[in-house]
């Protein structure tokens, strides 16, 4: 029998490495984002774009209960995004208590006229990520799963007005 020769030894050896590289198991997350409505008014969100509302995002909170905005498996072990990263391409999210008082919230390269509105830095803003309750559920070694909240006050609902 007539020993290997050294380039047949080294395509073993890359087949061997490249095998071994390729049969790893992908890192994967769940996110989760819930809205929790505390006041004792219908919330509507609309986000806007120009002059129109994008109806694919709006939602409706009926009062005093939580509901779930988006969910989603994600490549990687992160919870990221949350709801309020995919709300940041709108220029503002209208915030409306009842179908009668509301309030902006301004995305935050927008140059905004009123006075009466939520800029993206407040920790109040509906766009803004860090204005999110971050928890994470499970955790494994190649897998995450979080959820996001974001929480309605009265507090808000007295703002609006």
């Amino acid at each position: 029998m007539r020993p290997l020769s050294i380039i047949t030894m080294k395509y073993f050896f890359y087949s061997f490495l490249f095998l071994l590289v390729a049969c790893t198991k992908e890192k994967s997350g769940h996110t989760s984002t819930f809205i929790k409505n505390t006041t004792t008014h219908t919330i509507k969100l609309l986000p806007y774009k120009g002059a129109s509302i994008d109806m694919s995002y709006a939602k409706t909170i009926p009062a005093t209960s939580i509901i779930e905005v988006y969910s989603a498996n994600v490549w990687g072990k992160t919870i990221d995004p949350c709801f309020g990263t995919l709300l940041q391409p709108y220029d503002s999210v209208v915030v409306k208590f009842d179908d009668t008082v509301m309030i902006p919230h301004i995305k935050f390269n927008l140059v905004y006229n009123g006075t009466h509105y939520i800029p993206f830095q407040s920790n109040r803003s509906i766009s803004n990520a860090n204005s999110y309750l971050k928890e994470i559920i499970e955790e494994a070694k190649r897998s995450i799963t979080g959820k996001f909240t974001y929480t309605f006050t009265e507090q808000d609902y007295l703002d609006a007005r």
